[in-house]
């Protein structure tokens, strides 16, 4: 589903409220499935967004992603995101556009 997008850390750091809320969001298609083949080692469930254009993607993937959060028009996914081989923790803000 298309969706608004607000990472809500930086390298593992929380970012303020106000930074999130200010934020220029990330319009993309969120997918959720299971991974078999995650860097995890494992199959995880991941939450990752549709590439359309060639290069990086727009965020890493999250790995070992769950929502823990939902209303009536967002959600929030948290999970593993790696950077440069090394594992952070993530939590996206999703919301209707």
């Amino acid at each position: 589903m298309h969706f608004l997008i607000v990472p809500m850390r930086v390298r593992g750091v929380p970012r303020s409220k106000k930074e999130i809320n200010t934020a220029v969001p990330i319009r993309g298609d969120v997918h959720l499935c299971v991974d078999a083949f995650s860097p995890m080692g494992r199959p995880s469930s991941s939450a990752s967004i549709l590439k359309i254009h060639p290069g990086e993607p727009l965020l890493p993937p999250l790995y070992e992603a769950v929502m823990t959060g939902m209303s009536t028009m967002g959600a929030t996914f948290t999970g593993i995101e790696i950077i440069d081989g090394v594992a952070y923790a993530q939590s996206w803000w999703v919301r209707v556009p």
